[in-house]
């Protein structure tokens, strides 16, 4: 491209400086895209490109003050209402849960307090073990006494009697 316009090939069309925009002519005084001063002494100042456009940030300015601003925005310049953005609870939402969903929730944590009994009093056997050198085997009366399950009533049959 650069050998064409050297050797008088097809010379590019010209274009504004400032905006790029193609150009009628060489010759032309001001931008009709942009209106930036492309030849003489004229205006360079070109709104928005390389001067303040004072209109548009009053414009812009305006149009802010319509739209709601973001709750940290308002918060940290001091404009912002409690009460226009506070969620509304579903009716419902804060009640407690269904009488079953609750006998659930105690077996669950019933069974968590025996697990964890159960795994302290191991923690127990086991330091003694190791405090008088014997081994960890359990004898078998220990065994036989450790119940197998807690007795806890079945969440979704309360009224039968638990397995004994």
């Amino acid at each position: 491209m650069l050998d064409e316009a050297k050797t008088g090939g097809s010379v590019p069309a010209p274009r504004c400086n400032w905006c790029s925009a193609p150009l009628p002519s060489d010759h032309e005084i001001t931008c009709p895209a942009c209106g930036a001063t492309l030849l003489g002494d004229g205006d360079t100042s070109v709104p928005g490109l390389t001067a303040i456009d004072a209109e548009a940030i009053l414009r812009n300015a305006r149009a802010a003050k319509g739209k709601p601003r973001s709750r940290l925005l308002g918060w940290i310049s001091g404009e912002y209402d409690d009460d226009a953005n506070a969620p509304t609870a579903a009716s419902g939402s804060l009640s407690p849960p269904p009488a079953n969903v609750r006998r659930e929730m105690l077996r669950l944590e019933l069974e968590a307090q025996v697990a964890n009994a159960q795994a302290e009093v191991e923690s127990m056997a086991a330091d003694d073990a190791v405090e008088e050198g014997r081994s960890l085997e359990p004898h078998a009366a220990e065994a036989v006494a450790a119940p197998a399950e807690p007795a806890i009533a079945d969440a979704d049959h309360p009224d039968e009697a638990p397995p004994a």
